[in-house]
């Protein structure tokens, strides 16, 4: 797909998480792309009948005796250029110098392993990522993970979701949950994670005046 062609409202990452963590929707196929994928993602995708726009890695899941062919399907296969960033920081900053798209929604970047979990989510609080973060989007079978920077939002309750979670994923100052089951008013501290709230309604509301905040919508797994 020509890049020019490339439909730049919203592009899907998928990264190389356990496929366990996958919405069944994923699963199924019936999430449409324009796809990108981080390593193994791609071989995923691949799998499902879903060529990648792009592809970022150096493909070493691949067994080595298939590995040329596979290259040889991808449109776009790219290499980070220094082992300092993870494929999946990496990704997200050539997808946003190629497409700038309104949302980055990022599948398998869950389960499994608990650092790549966590880099997953606090690689945003990052100088290079922060610019990224506010229009990308985790997910998967369990959770939605939006990140916002200081100002005052109106978030919308995801269907199926019971829990509302809220995480200063760097210092902040100012936070007011205001119209959530357990409100808080003006809270400054630390990095710090307050779990299991709830949506009143179909919308609440929050603000905060620095730093950045991670919002969780979540469900008990199946």
């Amino acid at each position: 797909m020509p890049e020019t062609s490339v439909n730049r409202t919203l592009i899907r990452l998928l990264v190389g998480g356990p496929q366990s963590e996958w919405p069944a929707a994923l699963h199924q196929g019936k999430i449409t792309g324009p796809w990108v994928a981080a390593d193994r993602g791609a071989l995923y995708l691949m799998k499902m009948g879903i060529t990648p726009i792009l592809t970022l890695g150096d493909l070493d899941s691949i067994h080595v005796e298939k590995r040329s062919d596979f290259v040889h399907g991808l449109p776009s296969l790219i290499n980070k250029e220094d082992q300092i960033q993870t494929d999946t920081e990496a990704i997200l900053q050539e997808v946003e110098r190629r497409y700038q798209p309104q949302m980055i929604e990022i599948y398998g970047a869950t389960g499994g392993r608990l650092d790549h979990l966590l880099n997953n989510i606090f690689m945003f609080a990052k100088p290079y990522l922060r610019s990224i973060a506010t229009h990308s989007r985790l997910i998967d079978k369990s959770n939605v993970i939006d990140f916002y920077l200081p100002g005052a939002y109106t978030i919308t309750k995801q269907p199926g979701m019971q829990y509302l979670g809220f995480a200063a994923i760097t210092p902040v100052k100012g936070l007011t949950l205001i119209d959530e089951k357990y409100p808080l008013n003006d809270w400054e501290g630390p990095v710090t994670i307050w779990g299991s709230n709830e949506f009143i309604g179909q919308k609440n509301h929050f603000s905060f005046k620095t730093g950045m905040i991670a919002v969780i919508q979540s469900k008990d797994a199946n």
